[in-house]
């Protein structure tokens, strides 16, 4: 009889679930993800109902998110879309969901680190507040936290995040070390090479292509800089500014720029960078996606 009560409690929970799955899934068209009535509000709620399934409910809701989330971006255009500009207006919500059944799962904290900051900053900041308050060993929570106060411009509050994370004796070196750079360079371009490179490493592939986009942003901002470091000396020289690219062509092919057919340098998505003789200066292409303003 005791071997049986393990087996009945798992159908049990199962057998909650799956209506609640169905009400879900039939609450509205599939293509909106019940978008309206964020299938249940209330994760303690959920857990309730799922009759001691309280972390199985929460890898569905997880699931769900990573779906909502992957669904967004693909219908935005795919991978390097600027995040910031598609209504996400779930992942907050269905993300509290998941930890509220499920507390000690990590994944979803460092999810919302990375992209919840562009939607929701002061929900981002609660999450991965509660996630310290329940998981107080993760140093990785107060890096990601300390990564939601850097996006905001909050260089102290970063710099004082990254310093107490760095007292858990598991943490590595740099987390001292970041809470210096804050300190020093909270809003410089080095400082944030330094804070995406570390997601490099994470375990979840969203979190890894958004660091190498913004990695690849900050070189094709390099970039810009140096071209037009080349244009301005080219006019301080000259009195005037270059009439097109081509006066150029040798000087930026040994900055390792690629050239198309009309010797235009390309940017790292190969799209012309414009020299805007008005201004006299260089900028994206109109529209680009790697133009940060």
């Amino acid at each position: 009889m005791t071997a049986r009560i393990p087996i009945f409690i798992v159908l049990a929970g199962l057998a909650g679930l799956y209506p609640l799955q169905r009400y879900i899934d039939s609450s509205k068209p599939r293509d909106t993800v019940n978008e309206e009535s964020l299938y249940f509000t209330s994760g303690k709620t959920l857990k309730r109902m799922s009759l001691g399934m309280a972390s199985l409910a929460a890898d569905i809701y997880w699931i769900r998110t990573v779906q909502y989330f992957g669904r967004k971006v693909v219908d935005a255009g795919g991978i390097g879309v600027d995040t910031r500009k598609i209504d996400m207006k779930l992942l907050a919500p269905l993300l509290d969901i998941v930890v509220t059944l499920d507390p000690h799962e990590i994944s979803p904290y460092r999810f919302g680190a990375i992209f919840l900051p562009d939607h929701d900053a002061q929900a981002a900041i609660d999450l991965l507040q509660r996630g310290i308050e329940a998981n107080p060993d993760q140093w990785r929570l107060y890096q990601d936290l300390g990564f939601i106060y850097w996006h905001n411009g909050q260089y102290q509050q970063a710099a004082e995040i990254y310093e107490r994370g760095s007292a858990n004796p598991a943490a590595p070196f740099w987390m001292k070390d970041a809470g210096g750079l804050m300190r020093i360079k909270g809003g410089s371009r080095e400082a944030a090479r330094s804070i995406y490179s570390r997601y490099l490493e994470s375990d979840d592939e969203n979190i890894r292509n958004h660091a190498k986009w913004r990695l690849g942003q900050l070189d094709a901002l390099d970039q810009l800089d140096a071209l037009n470091q080349l244009v301005s000396a080219y006019k301080s020289q000259l009195g005037s500014c270059p009439s097109d690219w081509r006066v150029l062509a040798r000087l930026t092919a040994r900055m390792g720029l690629p050239l198309n057919d009309r010797l235009e340098p390309l940017d790292p998505l190969g799209q012309p960078f414009v020299l805007d003789q008005a201004a006299c200066e260089v900028k994206f292409s109109p529209g680009s996606r790697l133009d940060t303003k």
